[in-house]
């Protein structure tokens, strides 16, 4: 705001627009969760592409990640909310949209030096100043298995999502064991009226405890545990999220 013409920077917000106000049920929310990228990308077609402007997004991995390297392969509504992961998003879908509407896209996804399981940490990171950007195509980085890089080595391996297939650059972040999550910590939350409204609202989504931790820095990545019995799911998603969205109301 303290810049002036050419400078200045513009912030857009890509989720769609819910009123938590009126939200009581998880069925409240089915539609707008189920048209989340949908919603994002038409923001980005309304308010960049439109008017000729560029953009930096930012989204969880998920909502960006090519699944198969092709990010003008056809991939309608229909077909990614059959592929609908069970965080709810609808993967794949937003850089293929923008590709169709004109958009010249530069993926890159966040990640670290593990490479296959927890355990598997790739040396040849360790020369790599923190941060740093590296093109993927025709380098032994886009050779590596994708999911294992961007989530500490703590997500399912996929052998054939290669990195040069899910993204253009990876920026790397640093040793993995080095990397901190910073947030509010359950002391600063508890009978606060931001506390009771996450509480409020992780109750609504299925969740038993609200994502909030004990303490205000914790590894960003920790030892997948062994697990006894049957993994912990998701909690099911809202039944009417293929329904259309509200209409927009006015704004204030």
């Amino acid at each position: 705001m303290r810049r002036h013409g050419k400078h200045q920077m513009r912030v857009l917000c890509g989720d769609p627009y819910i009123d938590w106000n009126k939200v009581k049920t998880k069925e409240d929310i089915g539609p707008f969760m189920g048209h989340r990228d949908q919603w994002y990308a038409q923001v980005v077609k309304d308010e960049v592409l439109a008017k000729h402007h560029r953009a930096f997004l930012i989204a969880g991995a998920t909502h960006f990640l090519r699944g198969q390297g092709d990010p003008n392969r056809p991939q309608g509504v229909r077909q990614s909310q059959r592929k609908r992961h069970s965080n709810w998003s609808n993967p794949g879908y937003i850089e293929p949209e923008l590709r169709r509407a004109g958009a010249k896209t530069f993926l890159i996804l966040a990640g670290t030096n593990a490479v296959k399981g927890y355990d598997d940490l790739d040396r040849r990171f360790d020369s790599w100043p923190p941060p740093s950007i590296a093109l993927l195509n025709g380098s032994w980085v886009g050779d590596l298995s994708a999911m294992p890089v961007i989530t500490g080595g703590t997500g399912e391996i996929q052998p054939r999502l290669k990195l040069t297939d899910a993204a253009d650059a990876l920026l790397y972040l640093g040793p993995r064991d080095s990397l901190i999550s910073v947030e509010a910590a359950r002391e600063e939350v508890d009978g606060t009226s931001y506390g009771k409204e996450l509480l409020r609202r992780m109750t609504i989504l299925g969740f038993n405890i609200p994502f909030v931790p004990d303490s205000k820095e914790s590894a960003q990545f920790d030892r997948p545990e062994p697990r006894n019995g049957p993994p912990a799911t998701f909690p099911a998603p809202p039944k009417n999220m293929d329904a259309p969205l509200p209409p927009r109301p006015l704004s204030q």
